[in-house]
């Protein structure tokens, strides 16, 4: 089985994707750039020359035409310039300049994000949280279960505002919660991590009280806690990118777990989605 993500979710992941992989690639476009610049500016000057060998003082004709192609003066008079339009909630953006009056850009900063309605909790009313929306932008929330959040105060009644998912500051992972802690769950039951995959008013996911070994395949866990006890099977580890690392529930962790001949095939964190560890 595998859980597919939903697009905001997958929006998400490729937006930090990107983010990670135009680092990678900036010498090579670099590169790819004054390459360019150098054969274009060859070529002018080849141009140039050969105008140049090929015009006599008794064709003025010829003189005056290479020069008028060869023009770089702007069609526009001087002092005209194109404006541009600040965007409106859910277009893309790089700085809060480009988003209209009382939007934010929200995203990852460096890379871009989207016009929005706040970017943290401080840009919403006292109380609100600043969570994605449906439609695709950041707008301010009621602190529901499930909702983005910075702290329990975000949070609707004693619900607690718990990391879900470790996105290494870029984006933030926590929301609004059953628990935070196992200590918060009922005697003997464990706070496990939960996403929701269901449809796009089911945004993120939150943590939740369960009972040990009871989260299926594919399920969030916590890889660096107990995971193992959380899950019906292992906890493994996937790995975006080398950047994000999700615990998920799986049939094995080593070839050890498998009926032979099979082998335990790894946990897969990708832009399709999530899968736990498979034997096959």
């Amino acid at each position: 089985m595998r859980y597919e993500l939903r697009p905001l979710s997958f929006r998400l992941i490729c937006t930090l994707s990107l983010g990670l992989g135009a680092l990678a690639c900036a010498d090579d476009s670099t590169s790819a750039e004054e390459g360019s610049e150098t054969t274009n500016a060859s070529g002018t000057a080849a141009e140039t020359s050969s105008t140049e060998e090929g015009t006599t003082d008794s064709d003025p004709t010829t003189t005056s035409a290479d020069a008028t192609t060869a023009s770089f003066i702007s069609e526009e008079g001087p002092g005209e310039t194109t404006e541009t339009m600040p965007g409106n909630l859910g277009d893309q953006c790089m700085t809060d300049a480009e988003c209209a009056e009382d939007l934010f850009c929200n995203g990852i900063q460096g890379f871009g994000g989207v016009c929005s309605e706040c970017a943290s909790d401080a840009d919403c009313p006292d109380g609100s949280n600043c969570t994605i929306s449906a439609d695709g932008w950041f707008a301010c929330g009621d602190g529901s279960l499930g909702q983005m959040c910075e702290s329990d105060a975000s949070c609707a009644g004693d619900l607690f505002c718990a990391e879900l998912v470790d996105l290494g500051g870029l984006f933030n992972g926590n929301f609004c919660s059953e628990c935070a802690e196992d200590g918060h769950c009922p005697d003997g039951q464990l706070c496990a991590p939960q996403l929701e995959f269901m449809d796009l008013m089911n945004i993120g996911g939150q943590r939740a009280c369960i009972d040990p070994g009871t989260h299926p395949q594919d399920s969030l866990c916590d890889h660096e806690a107990n995971g193992d006890e959380q899950c019906e099977g292992f906890c493994t580890v996937a790995d975006l990118m080398g950047f994000i690392q999700l615990g998920l529930c799986g049939e094995c962790e080593t070839d050890d777990d498998c009926e032979a001949p099979q082998t335990c095939m790894p946990a897969v964190l990708d832009f399709m989605g999530v899968t736990g560890s498979t034997c096959g």
